[in-house]
């Protein structure tokens, strides 16, 4: 039995390889840029966020259960405040648009999933 050339084994495993890639549900990765947000179980990266009026979040859920990001006033993320913008609740794998059309300022970011704000699941947004 002759060996494979190496070019013909790795045209057999690239198949395997690339299925790899991506998320485990077998959706398509989300693109990342500078204005993205990943939520995990249970923090935001990056947890303090600076944009410009009207920019646009793209907000990634990578936790294991549903999550949202909510804008409120603040100025503390531990206690509640008027709610100003946010997404629904969505799983892993899913991911959300928000455009941030706020007056410039500091807001906080939280979860508002029934005690996800107090597991910490905050941080701070910029607007500028």
């Amino acid at each position: 039995m002759r060996p494979l050339p190496l070019a013909a084994a790795l045209a057999c495993l690239a198949p395997a390889l690339i299925a790899g890639c991506g998320d485990d549900d077998g959706s398509p990765p989300v693109a990342r840029g500078p204005n993205t947000v990943v939520m995990t179980d249970y923090e935001y990266r990056p947890r303090d966020l600076r944009v410009r009026r009207g920019q646009t979040l793209t907000v990634v859920n990578e936790g294991g259960i549903a999550h949202n990001l909510t804008i409120e006033r603040g100025p503390n993320p531990r206690d509640e405040t008027d709610r100003l913008a946010g997404t629904d609740s969505f799983l892993k794998g899913d991911s959300e648009q928000l455009r941030v059309d706020l007056t410039p300022g500091r807001y906080v970011m939280v979860c508002t999933v029934p005690g996800h704000r107090e597991l910490g699941m905050v941080g701070t947004l910029a607007v500028r």
